[in-house]
């Protein structure tokens, strides 16, 4: 994404579509009724990483455009999840690397305060000055879309707006709570990874529920502070949609910081703070649940959207959906590569679209990447998602920690054990890279050049060709892929 656009989610972006986050939204923007009756060349309605990049460049482009927001200007992502839970990070790394000169108390409040400042506070009045300042007109009320309109609803006023281009759906996906006996939403003591990422407490002791990304990293972050921290995970391993190594390698690397890993366990009743799993019964002071994600389809109904087994809407290659040429639906609404980076790269196909240079969406080198420390970052197929495709696979593994660097780094630090390691996953026919998976310290800078292999189809045998610098983390792509050109040439 641009240097610009960070900055301005930085600065000025803000969002939950949780009710347990208190809002902290500006005023900027018109009325319903200011608007009844209006027409405008594209509405979008939902202004998180997909919609708000969107509005913003096609209203830089010359054309009219309305944005609807429910919540706060931007989204979840600047400031209370992706953002926030990177600065929790860093402070707990720093905080570790410190030992015992602070206390954890006072840490971990430094690092809320640091958190705070960074997202500022949650508020949005700047992110809606520069959508305005964009040529967007804004509008913050709740959205009813059908066939004939768009209906607003603010509590005060109403008003309907109609499109004449096209409407784009970027409503997202709220937090889901599984059915288990006793959980709900909002109950005390229970939070979303919303809540986590906008509390000053620091829970003595706390169970997470789910094992993806969001449970792993704020794991990290608690248990850096001195939480006791009870992770538990359905699946076999973590990072489930992962190759299965990972997740082991994960589970390792938060076991090193005290983090109590139970995989393969089912939570089945919540008694207030008191959970009973299929093997044992425990209280806790908090428990964080981080399962997953639905698209949210409020105010959508009318548009008989079709749409697949997770609720998600089904979109083409241009993301246009129900075979419509002005509707279209980005974001995390679709489920297709849930990520902020993902909703970007949407945005910028319907906005081509748009403005008349089209061109299809390209999914397959979008990173996945979870920032605990070591990090991991996976792209492209798992042997299961290649399978699934009908495509036979061949992996090669290294060990990161036999590089040079990392030789280096340990005569610094003769105690560090974090894992380290690469696989990857080549198309066996074709010697193509198809997918790859690595966890160490900073895999989401060395091994991202594989994001860009994968989507540009590149061979095993040019990756094994490509010099990397000496000494450097990347070395490790080296020699998996010399093994898997050998194997297939």
């Amino acid at each position: 994404m641009p240097n610009q656009q960070v900055v301005g989610m930085i600065r000025g972006m803000s969002g939950s579509g949780d009710e347990e986050v208190a809002e902290a939204v500006g005023k900027a923007g018109k009325t319903p009724a200011e608007i009844d009756g209006e027409r405008y060349d594209v509405i979008v309605i939902g202004t998180g990483s997909a919609g708000k990049p969107l509005a913003g460049e096609l209203a830089r482009a010359g054309l009219r455009v309305l944005a609807v927001e429910r919540h706060r200007i931007g989204g979840e992502c600047a400031y209370v999840a992706c953002v926030p839970s990177k600065s929790m990070l860093l402070s707990a790394r720093r905080h570790r690397s410190a030992g015992s000169a602070v206390p954890h108390l006072e840490a971990f409040a430094r690092a809320v305060r640091v958190r705070d400042d960074t997202v500022h506070h949650r508020e949005d009045t700047l992110a809606a000055h520069g959508m305005l300042e964009d040529g967007v007109e804004l509008v913050r009320a709740r959205a009813t879309a059908g066939p004939g309109g768009v209906r607003l609803d603010d509590d005060s006023t109403t008003g309907t707006v109609h499109w004449n281009t096209a409407l784009v759906l970027a409503t997202g996906a709220a937090a889901v709570m599984p059915p288990v006996d006793g959980l709900e939403r909002g109950a005390p003591g229970i939070w979303t990874s919303d809540v986590a990422l906008s509390t000053a407490e620091l829970p003595g002791r706390l169970a997470i529920l789910g094992g993806g990304a969001i449970g792993c990293e704020l794991s990290e972050v608690y248990a850096s502070f001195g939480s006791r921290v009870t992770l538990l995970q359905s699946a076999p391993t973590l990072l489930d949609r992962e190759q299965p190594w990972l997740g082991e390698a994960m589970a390792t690397s938060l076991e090193r910081l005290g983090v109590d890993v139970r995989t393969g366990t089912e939570l089945k009743r919540v008694d207030g703070t008191t959970l009973t799993t299929d093997g044992e019964t425990f209280a806790v002071d908090r428990l964080l649940v981080a399962v997953g994600k639905k698209p949210v389809l409020d105010g959508l109904e009318d548009l008989d959207l079709e749409t697949g087994k997770k609720g998600e809407v089904l979109v083409d290659a241009r993301m246009r959906v129900n075979g419509r040429t002005d509707v279209f639906a980005i974001g995390d609404l679709t489920a297709i590569n849930p990520y902020t980076h993902g909703a970007n790269h949407q945005a910028r196909v319907v906005a081509d679209e748009l403005l008349g240079r089209g061109r299809d969406a390209d999914h397959s080198g979008t990173p996945r990447v979870v920032y605990t420390d070591p990090a991991v970052f996976a792209v492209g197929d798992t042997e299961k998602t290649a399978a699934d495709r009908g495509v036979r696979t061949a992996t090669a593994r290294s060990d990161a920690t036999e590089t040079t660097r990392s030789a280096v780094e340990r005569t610094l630090d003769p105690d560090d054990d974090r894992p380290a390691g690469l696989e990857l996953i080549a198309d066996a026919d074709t010697g193509v890279l198809i997918g790859a998976a690595a966890i160490g310290p900073e895999a989401d800078a060395w091994a991202a050049e594989l994001a860009l292999a994968v989507r540009a189809r590149v061979t095993v045998q040019a990756l094994a060709d490509q010099p990397h610098a000496f000494p450097s983390w990347a070395e490790a792509i080296n020699a998996p892929a010399q093994e898997l050109a050998a194997r297939l040439r």
